[in-house]
């Protein structure tokens, strides 16, 4: 899409302009949360199904952004799988070896089209 110029103060605000501002800010939605995922000792990964507080626009597949609290990076990672508009898998693994029986914080912050 095609981004109008904006208008200059005190010029009556286009309805192009007025339908980009609607349709790429207004229409989209955040929505955040955090939850604990548990390995069992000697596991390579564990996986953790996620559910949103409320489905983004049917067929959507928002973006997905993780983080994890305070572990090496280098070793432990968090990744998304089976993105649907109602939630999805998040994935703990480690790069080099099986996992300790432990529980991982982690952070999501989910960004698409409202309902």
């Amino acid at each position: 899409m095609a981004v109008p110029t904006p208008p200059t103060a005190g010029e009556p605000i286009a309805e192009a302009w007025g339908d980009v501002v609607h349709d790429q800010v207004v229409a989209m939605e955040f929505q955040a949360g955090s939850f604990i995922a548990n390995a069992p000792g000697g596991s390579t990964f564990a996986d953790v199904g996620v559910v949103f507080p409320h489905p983004f626009a049917a067929g959507s597949k928002p973006t997905i952004m993780l983080t994890m609290g305070s572990i090496d990076p280098t070793a432990i990672s968090a990744g998304h799988t089976s993105v649907t508009n109602v939630g999805f898998t998040c994935r703990i693994s480690k790069g080099n070896g099986n996992l300790s029986a432990f529980g991982w914080t982690v952070t999501y912050l989910a960004f698409g089209p409202r309902a």
